[in-house]
């Protein structure tokens, strides 16, 4: 059995991980963009993979960052009306909020897997690459993000939000 140390440790390393891979996902990016600029006004030429290739890095690193701005309550949210409740109401509210955002994650890695697995046999056309490499960021950051749902319940959020409007859901509550 894995002890809550062991499992908030590998919680700590994951998210450690995902940020630095969406930071990585964020400078490839950039890069391939910058090329794009530079072969297309200086060179005069096109490199016709630099945008397909943006486009999917971009696409993995926005499903990236939505599992650190779940687990750090850093997503968008119109608060101001939660606010004018009670402090017990508007946790019942965030609890209820995040098993709706959690069945919608069961939803997008189901039909996202199927969908990777449906058009693997296709292939991007400039890259040449099967579209199952691409579909698969569905599902890994639906699986990511519910991994973080849970994780936020049992650790708390990370402490990197100092906003005092927000509600912890730890158990020291």
């Amino acid at each position: 059995m894995i002890s809550a140390s062991k499992f908030r440790k590998f919680d700590d390393v994951l998210l450690g991980v995902i940020r630095v891979t969406t930071a990585i996902l964020l400078i490839v990016m950039f890069v391939v963009i910058m090329m794009e600029v530079i072969f297309r006004y200086v060179l005069a030429s096109s490199a016709f993979w630099t945008e397909e290739l943006a486009k999917y890095v971009m696409f993995y690193m926005v499903l990236m960052g939505s599992v650190v701005a779940i687990r750090e309550e850093r997503h968008p949210a119109l608060v101001f009306i939660s606010q004018k409740f009670h402090v017990r109401f508007r946790k019942k509210w965030y609890l209820f909020i995040d098993g709706l955002v959690f069945f919608v994650l069961i939803f997008m890695f189901r039909e996202g897997y199927k969908m990777a697995v449906d058009e693997r046999i296709m292939r991007t056309p400039a890259l040449r690459m099967s579209f199952l490499w691409v579909y698969l960021a569905l599902p890994i950051g639906a699986f990511l993000m519910m991994v973080q749902i849970v994780a936020k319940y049992i650790f708390g959020k990370k402490a990197s939000n100092n906003n005092d409007n927000n509600v912890s859901v730890s158990k020291e509550d």
